[in-house]
């Protein structure tokens, strides 16, 4: 991974529109880790000085499509062979989020832009039990827009915050840094999660 990192940031050097279609295709996958990984070329200068609000409106787009995808797949195989073959593949926990989605589906989307890999399975019980579209995508939207502002923040803070260790030699390895604050990242990802999800519990 950090060795693709490293080439999309050599990409962007020589073919810019590629480089941020290569982000938007790989966050629609990767969700967060791709996302991360995103910033972490982009506040090492390789985009240009246009670089994070460019990569902001990648990954916001990338995001929304990815949402619609899962969504209209989830919608359009819930009575086919091919959605009960995919539903019984979902983790164990997905009829429990299906049953949710008809209290507060709004909480779960936003939530699923935080617990890492959990987006195509709760995007996917949106369209699976039919989830109106027009408050899908609001909610859809609403979830990019409060998770966006988080990821930078955090993203920017653990650079920022690793930048230092670049004086020492063990660091000076492009892996190794980037290894540490994917981590790092994916550990206050989800307790940023746990939080969100208490305050949503506090609510009920």
């Amino acid at each position: 991974m950090s060795t693709l990192v490293a080439d999309i940031g050599l990409l962007a050097s020589q073919n810019l529109f590629l480089a941020y279609f290569i982000i938007y295709i790989a966050t629609i996958f990767l969700g967060n880790i791709s996302a991360f990984a995103s910033f972490w070329i982009v506040f090492q200068g390789y985009f240009g000085m246009w670089g994070v609000p460019f990569l902001i409106l990648t990954i916001f787009l990338a995001d929304v499509t990815g949402d619609l995808l899962w969504y209209a797949l989830g919608r359009a195989t819930r009575d086919t062979k091919f959605g009960r073959w995919i539903k019984h593949r979902l983790p164990s926990w997905h009829g429990r989020v299906e049953r949710a989605f008809e209290r507060n589906g709004k909480r779960w989307i936003i939530l699923s832009k935080f617990f890492y890999a959990s987006a195509f399975p709760v995007i996917f019980s949106a369209g699976w039990s039919r989830m109106e579209f027009k408050k899908f995508f609001h909610n859809s939207v609403l979830s990019v827009v409060i998770w966006l502002p988080i990821l930078l923040g955090l993203s920017y803070g653990l650079i920022s915050g690793l930048a230092p260790l670049r004086a020492v030699a063990i660091f000076r390895n492009f892996e190794l840094a980037f290894f540490i604050g994917l981590v790092l990242f994916l550990l206050l990802d989800y307790f940023i999660a746990k939080f969100i999800e208490k305050a949503f519990r506090r609510e009920d």
